[in-house]
């Protein structure tokens, strides 16, 4: 009897195990979308694709990137999930007798089946997904202690055939012109001219000289050689030169004593000139509402003592950056009546 019940309590444990395989025969596939830096994505479109190339399930990953799909039947499969912004992927799994989760990435460049399946039959392995390589950048050259930055030996020879030209033009000259005797006497009676105009050549070349003439496209200079002819397309540059020589003027405004009869001006004078200024003298003008002169004078400035080659001997000489005191009154005309006044300085320019 007790072999009986034995015999029944097995065929009852593999009809229940029959009965249980027999009706397990759908699965849920669970799992999340990444991008490339492990982020979950939402609403990317998922489409699960049989053997055949058919689509039996879509749907669209939620807010962590989590998707689910059930009553899937046994086989094998492809998960391919797509996004606007972060791309595209793909995941391979197979379902025999487990539900699976899978891990599916997805990028914007190649994509490698990276399948996550916590079932080991499957037998698909994730593989690492490679970095990009950095170029690595080139050195910079760097010039050797022993080298140079040109070849001196060629410019040397480059030089050395210029200055042996030139040494053959200043032989030639110099054979070709005498200096002639000249006394000293004769050399003072010889008038250098003093030219008022420096001009720039595009070649480098100064030229000065008096500036004859000037048109719309030539220049014609007096120069020490002759005149020259210049066209103003070559010349880069022109200044006027101003021929050294005293300058005199007042430093500040003069004090004024004003009385009805007369007004006396003071103050002091400077020679801001290069060339000694003979015979400064200090001259006021007095006017009325009606502009007429209603008073004039001046006065010589006392300075350095001077004898001139005329025997003239005067201390109203004002060598370069020297100052000098003045004091000057000037009378107003019987009946008229001082409104304003002018201030000048003259001065002579001696040997």
């Amino acid at each position: 009897m007790n072999r009986y019940l034995t015999w029944l309590l097995l065929l009852g444990i593999v009809f229940a195990v029959d009965v249980k395989e027999k009706v397990k025969k759908k699965f849920t596939v669970t799992g999340v979308v990444q991008n490339s830096a492990g982020e979950g994505i939402k609403k990317v479109k998922l489409k699960i694709i049989n053997e055949e190339g058919k689509e039996i399930k879509d749907g669209k990953s939620k807010g962590d990137g989590e998707f689910k799909f059930k009553k899937i039947r046994a086989g094998s499969y492809t998960i391919r999930g797509e996004h606007k912004k972060e791309g595209s992927g793909e995941v391979k799994f197979t379902l025999k007798t487990t539900d699976v989760d899978l891990t599916l990435r997805i990028s914007t460049g190649e994509i490698a089946d990276a399948p996550s399946q916590s079932d080991s039959e499957t037998g698909m392995t994730e593989e690492p997904v490679m970095l990009p390589q950095q170029r690595p950048k080139p050195a910079k050259p760097k010039l050797k202690f022993e080298d140079l930055f040109f070849e001196y030996e060629s410019n040397l020879k480059a030089l050395e055939t210029e200055i042996d030209s030139l040494k053959s033009v200043v032989k030639g000259y110099q054979k070709g012109q005498t200096m002639p005797n000249v006394s000293r006497e004769l050399l003072d009676l010889i008038k250098v001219p003093a030219f008022q105009h420096r001009v720039e050549l595009q070649n480098g070349t100064v030229v000065t000289g008096d500036l004859l003439e000037e048109s719309d496209s030539t220049l014609i200079l007096k120069t020490q050689i002759g005149t020259l002819v210049l066209k103003k397309e070559m010349v880069v540059r022109m200044d006027e030169l101003e021929k050294p020589g005293p300058k005199v003027i007042f430093l500040g405004d003069p004090f004024i004593d004003y009385y009805p009869d007369r007004q006396i001006f003071s103050g002091r004078v400077k020679n801001v000139g290069e060339i000694r200024a003979d015979f400064v003298r200090v001259i006021g003008n007095l006017f009325d509402q009606t502009t007429s002169n209603t008073g004039t004078d001046s006065i010589f400035v006392k300075g350095t003592r001077i004898a001139y080659e005329s025997n003239v001997v005067a201390d109203t000489a004002l060598e370069p950056d020297q100052t000098a005191p003045y004091t000057l009154t000037v009378p107003i005309t019987k009946g008229r009546k001082a409104e304003y006044h002018t201030m000048d300085i003259h001065w002579e320019e001696t040997k």
